[in-house]
């Protein structure tokens, strides 16, 4: 008989999952994507057209390749959200990370980081690791980018962030943080540079509005829609956006339309199989699935009748919308 290890566990049920997050990934590194993130994040860029933001990034974007912690696994760490288990986070990497120059007559290159999160509470504050991820690029450059010798070196950094399920009150929303001088007794002109890290929050709905906030919201909640299909999609970006899909493009949509289908199926199924184990027979999903449809019960009463979360029996009711 064999007997599966906790890693092989955590491997087969987050394989599906991994690999979404990694077409996902893909998607928002596509050069013409990140110019459009970099317009609505980057005031350094704002002004600019998404053609000419798109000739500033500098080579190709890093996809998981960069570590955030080089040399150091969690291996022994005990307590972690379990979002650290997740295939690619044993040695925490950045999504994506890539240069750019500023336009203009002294040409200045920035660092910038983009992560895609699904989880708004992780069990940690995510911008409080945004921040730490700001620290790390500026730290990462002493030997390549400056020397203890010469400080001014420092490239600026960026870190955005696409949020996707967010409370209510941040949907729709753009936030940033920096670091600004505070005058305290008298006043000084500005010496020396410290405007060098921005975090930014770009927070999407749960509920799929294609014509809420700003364009970039629009953008990305198309490209990260469970509704859409791929053609669907792909006519939103050129119609809407004037976003030629490339191949490589189209094929990443039609993947993650899959994968989440595939993941959503599994996800019912898990539901389906846990209530059992608790002695609840189908039937009563069904009788409970009703009462929450004639607004009787809500879906946490329902939900907890069956010894199942909100998210799972969520699942299991739109899933009699299409059966």
């Amino acid at each position: 008989m064999q007997v599966n290890t906790n890693i092989s566990n955590v491997l087969e049920g987050n394989a599906d999952k991994s690999k979404y997050d990694s077409e996902v990934k893909k998607i928002l590194s596509d050069k013409t994507i990140l110019s459009w993130i970099m317009k609505y994040s980057i005031r350094e860029f704002e002004q600019y057209s998404i053609e000419m933001i798109r000739e500033c990034i500098e080579g190709e974007p890093e996809i998981s390749t960069r570590k955030v912690l080089p040399g150091y696994s969690p291996e022994e760490i005990s307590g972690m959200n379990t979002e650290s288990s997740v295939p690619g986070e044993g040695t925490i990497t950045y999504d994506i990370c890539f240069y750019a120059m500023i336009p203009g007559g002294e040409q200045v290159k920035l660092i910038i980081n983009v992560e895609a999160q699904k989880s708004f509470y992780p069990g940690y504050d995510i911008v409080t690791r945004a921040v730490f991820y700001c620290a790390r690029l500026l730290s990462a450059q002493c030997g390549t980018e400056f020397t203890p010798r010469n400080y001014n070196d420092i490239k600026k950094v960026y870190s955005i962030w696409i949020c996707m399920d967010v409370p209510q009150k941040m949907e729709y929303k753009i936030t940033k943080y920096k670091m600004n001088k505070e005058e305290v007794y008298g006043q000084v002109s500005d010496e020396g540079r410290y405007d060098l890290l921005e975090v930014v929050m770009i927070c999407l709905g749960r509920e799929e509005k294609l014509t809420a906030g700003t364009m970039l919201h629009g953008l990305l909640s198309t490209l990260l829609s469970d509704e859409l299909e791929p053609n669907e999609k792909k006519q939103i970006l050129k119609q809407e956006y004037g976003i030629a899909t490339s191949v490589e493009m189209e094929g990443g949509l039609q993947k993650m339309c899959n994968l989440s289908e595939m993941i959503e199926e599994k996800a019912i199924k898990r539901g389906m199989a846990k209530g059992i184990e608790k002695g609840i027979e189908k039937g009563t999903y069904m009788t409970l699935v009703s009462l929450v449809k004639d607004n009787i019960l809500s879906e946490a009463d329902a939900a907890a009748r069956c010894g199942l979360s909100v998210e799972e029996f969520h699942k299991i009711l739109e899933s009699t919308h299409t059966s």
